[in-house]
């Protein structure tokens, strides 16, 4: 049976949408949904994570069923801490992070920030700032976005999201799903408020705290977040282990499910949870 989409009010009064799902008694995995997405994005690992993990996935504030207050930007360290009051009010316990992109970046805050409370985190596509190529790219997503609307943003944002192989198959499809994610009825401030918040984030300084087992992928295509950038953040994490994913790019769950899977499921069921390095 489908779970039911379900909501915590946090402390702030903003609600944020979650599903858990997975066994009872097995130890639980995080999912954290990359900028602009919701928990659609994780439809195809899904099956193969839920079988050895308790899976929380949920919707940042701004992100799908979630709610997207007036007042932003929404900035990475404060989306953490949504998160962090989600985890308490839900009883995720020592859980494994796995983000991609934003989400990768929300992970990090809440490993420099609650130290000890995770099991491990499996990340891909993270850089350790929001450098000034960076923030050139936000800033012009965000104008594409309030100029043409979200299909205008898309093809702004594409080239850099997918490996090329992957984009000219399945462009129309993946149009069409941005459209229903960012579009439709929903106002474009919750958009906007998740894109602008990321700018100045810079955590370089605080990645040396880290102690739990980290994996870093970076696909081979990725033109938004390239090797050498998540590279430069496995550098700064002591003990972290980096690896390059060939023909894939930013959006490495998306475009190979199982291939993510695979990768996930060695390092987080190798790891002894909890035993940091």
């Amino acid at each position: 049976m489908r779970p039911q989409p379900a909501f915590v009010t946090l402390a702030s009064g903003v609600r944020l949408h979650h599903r858990v799902q997975g066994p009872m008694d097995a130890p639980w995995m995080v999912l954290l949904n990359g900028l602009l997405s919701d928990t659609t994005m994780w439809a195809g690992v899904l099956p193969g994570l839920t079988q050895r993990f308790r899976v929380l996935t949920f919707d940042s504030r701004g992100q799908g069923k979630s709610d997207a207050p007036e007042a932003g930007p929404y900035l990475t360290a404060d989306l953490a801490e949504d998160a962090w009051e989600l985890f308490q009010a839900l009883g995720v316990a020592r859980p494994w992070l796995v983000g991609l992109s934003n989400g990768s970046a929300l992970s990090l805050e809440l490993l420099t920030r609650h130290p000890g409370a995770f099991a491990g985190a499996v990340l891909t596509s993270v850089m350790p700032r929001i450098d000034f190529a960076m923030a050139l790219k936000v800033e012009h997503w965000a104008r594409c976005l309030e100029l043409g609307g979200p299909l205008f943003q898309f093809d702004a944002v594409a080239p850099f999201l997918w490996g090329d192989g992957f984009l000219e198959a399945r462009h129309g499809v993946l149009r069409a799903y941005h459209q229903v994610v960012t579009g439709g009825e929903k106002p474009l401030h919750g958009n906007l408020h998740q894109i602008r918040g990321t700018l100045g984030w810079d955590i370089r300084d605080r990645l040396g705290a880290i102690r739990e087992p980290v994996l870093l992928l970076s696909g081979a295509e990725d033109l938004l977040t390239p090797p050498w950038k998540c590279l430069a953040t496995a550098q700064g994490i002591p003990g972290a282990r980096f690896e390059v994913v060939p023909g894939v790019g930013h959006a490495y769950p998306v475009e190979d499910p199982k291939g993510f899977v695979a990768k996930v499921l060695a390092f987080a069921c190798k790891e002894p949870a909890g035993i940091g390095r």
